[in-house]
């Protein structure tokens, strides 16, 4: 009786493997891009873009901790700039979701974030920063990741 099971199961997975293999989760669902916007001689935005699969969705820095889990973003002043206020976001989708039971806030397709900085020098540096955002669909959510990233600010 065991070998057959054994035999049962190796036929069942066997039968059913390629079938698994085409509802993959896409390992990353979320394309993110980081630049430079100048508004001044001593301010600037750095621009954080998520590019986001159809789909798929990631959530507001307002989402209440009831739901998934905040895109959140970490900007540590140097003697180079500091970080003036909250990072902005666009404006989101808020939809009641039966997965997490309660309103979410998200976004789809594309999210552009700006975090307002203001200059502490002329000379060219670096923003090093980090974001944590989650991503789901209507089926799973991926764990949350944190994503270290710089963007290269020009002399003025």
């Amino acid at each position: 009786m065991k070998h057959f099971f054994i035999s049962f199961l190796l036929f069942v997975l066997g039968v059913f493997a390629p079938v698994f293999s085409f509802a993959q989760v896409p390992a990353n669902p979320v394309k993110w891009e980081y630049s430079y916007e100048r508004i001044s001689e001593t301010e600037g935005y750095i621009v954080i873009k998520a590019g986001i699969d159809d789909k798929w969705h990631i959530y507001s820095q307002n989402q209440s901790s009831d739901g998934p889990i905040a895109t959140s973003f970490m900007f540590t002043g140097t003697g180079d700039y500091e970080p003036v206020g909250k990072t902005q976001e666009p404006t989101a989708e808020k939809v009641y979701s039966e997965v997490f039971g309660t309103d979410v806030i998200s976004f789809s397709k594309l999210a552009v974030f700006r975090q307002r900085i203001k200059r502490k020098n002329q000379a060219a540096f670096v923003v090093s920063a980090e974001l944590e955002f989650m991503a789901c669909n209507d089926n799973t959510c991926l764990p949350p990741k944190t994503i270290k990233f710089t963007v290269n600010v020009p002399a003025k």
